[in-house]
């Protein structure tokens, strides 16, 4: 190994370097519903399908490179880099049989650390446009190993995503200092020696590093806009490093941010780097609305987004987490509650729960359907009710006992959510303290649990035709 990898940290980073040494990473649910689908596939499955999908999600790259590369080698084994490589060593079921098994960082984040989630899809948005465009470079200059340049880049903020990912262990992660962590980390795992080669920054005068830095800045500085401080000196030294017009380089970095865009990225809520394509370089101000944008998102933006957990498979949690979102952030709505059918109990007890305090009776609510009321009605069969001025004499003796004291007085929606035929729970939303609903929230509030239950039916579908 080179003398970066050899470096050994002190004090508490060892503790955390021992910490990750060996413990399984999630992976994100798009991947292992991905494998899942091409384990289908059987003898027509091959290991360019397994590789593409692997290298789109760089938790799980990083276990892989971990596992085949410390293996027992002898004297005639060298690393692993190339994802292809390591599933013909594993083989294409032992490979889809270890990975599959793995949790998801959606099931360890989501709904308590959403943020969180956020900020480790916004780390694999800019490791994923980074190892392609380090790719890209590689070609220009003719790299007989883009397998390398792709990886490294690709894993080159790991430690990033680890932080991101520990809120939702549930155990106590030791300190550490993230500054100079990935070398070591790197080191620790037996990853190959290009991962220092590449990597370490500190006063190298190769040329292939140089460049593979350089793209790696970039995809960090783009999403912000083109006039970010260092963007333009990265491009002129791509483009002295590769000997060409530094139009060319701009022209080959617009390429991929529209790929990336197109392509390469499905969580609308992470906004690509092509965004400010149509603006010119220039003076402009780092714009303020960026960071905003990715946490309020339009209410569109979220449904698209739930419908895409709904067609690469993602868990209960995350959907509902989605759909809650959607009630909250896209229709304003200050209260959102999901009562969960507990099927032996035949009653509906609260399981997730927004804009509700710590201490309030509404957590611990539960409603007993084998007694005849409005909410007893409402989980026969997919439908809603908004409990408003104009109906509340009619609706009001019709509540279940007790609701209204944990609830308080004014308006609210409510809609029972079934997948396929059958009740999974109850939506309640209402806007506290009384507040007045309108037409346009209760009909996106009935979209939205409508488009959950769909989302749900084709996941169970999915599971029942694998």
């Amino acid at each position: 190994m080179a003398d970066a990898l050899k470096t050994k940290p002190a004090g508490e980073n060892e503790r955390w370097l021992t910490f990750w040494a060996k413990r399984p990473l999630p992976i994100l649910q798009s991947t292992k519903a991905g494998l899942t689908e091409l384990a289908t596939q059987g003898e027509a499955l091959r290991a360019s399908a397994i590789s593409d999908l692997a290298l789109q999600d760089p938790l799980l790259v990083a276990q892989a490179l971990r596992a085949v590369n410390q293996r027992e080698r002898t004297g005639l084994v060298s690393d692993v880099v190339a994802m292809e490589s390591v599933i013909l060593l594993m083989g294409v079921d032992g490979f889809i049989g270890r990975f599959t098994k793995l949790p998801t960082v959606e099931e360890s984040l989501l709904p308590k650390h959403a943020a969180h989630y956020m900020a480790l899809l916004n780390e694999v948005a800019v490791a994923r446009l980074g190892a392609r465009l380090a790719r890209e470079f590689g070609m220009l200059r003719y790299d007989a190993r883009l397998d390398e340049i792709f990886i490294t880049a690709l894993l080159a903020h790991l430690p990033r995503m680890l932080r991101r990912i520990e809120p939702g262990l549930g155990v106590e992660v030791p300190p550490v200092d993230w500054s100079r962590i990935a070398l070591p980390l790197f080191a620790r795992w037996r990853l190959p020696e290009v991962f220092a080669t590449l990597l370490d920054d500190s006063g190298t005068t190769n040329q292939r590093a140089l460049l593979h830095q350089a793209a790696l800045r970039l995809a960090e500085r783009l999403p912000f806009g083109w006039w970010q401080d260092g963007i333009d000196e990265d491009m002129m030294l791509a483009a002295h490093t590769l000997s060409c017009e530094p139009r060319e380089i701009s022209d080959l970095v617009n390429r991929c941010l529209l790929y990336f865009a197109r392509h390469n990225w499905p969580y609308p809520r992470i906004f690509p780097a092509a965004r400010w394509l149509p603006m010119l370089p220039g003076p402009w101000p780092k714009p303020q609305q960026a960071a905003t944008a990715q946490t309020r998102p339009g209410l569109a933006d979220i449904l698209r987004e739930l419908q895409h957990a709904g067609e690469v498979g993602a868990s209960f949690n995350q959907m509902m987490s989605l759909a809650i979102r959607a009630m909250t952030e896209g229709l304003g709505l200050r209260r959102v509650v999901f009562g969960l059918l507990l099927a032996g109990q035949n009653a509906l007890r609260t399981r997730y729960l927004v804009g509700v305090a710590a201490d309030d009776p509404l957590r611990s609510f539960q409603v007993d359907l084998n007694l005849p009321h409005l909410f007893t009605q409402l989980m026969l069969k997919p439908q809603s009710v908004w409990l408003a001025e104009a109906n509340r004499a009619k609706l009001e003796s019709m509540l279940p006992r007790g609701l209204r004291a944990v609830i308080g007085e004014g308006e609210f929606f409510a809609m029972s959510l079934f997948v396929e035929d059958k009740p999974v729970g109850l939506f309640y939303a209402d806007n506290r303290r009384g507040a007045a609903l309108n037409d346009s929230q209760y009909a996106a509030f009935k979209h939205i649990c409508q488009l959950t239950g769909q989302c749900l039916t084709r996941q169970v579908k999915r599971q029942d035709n694998a």
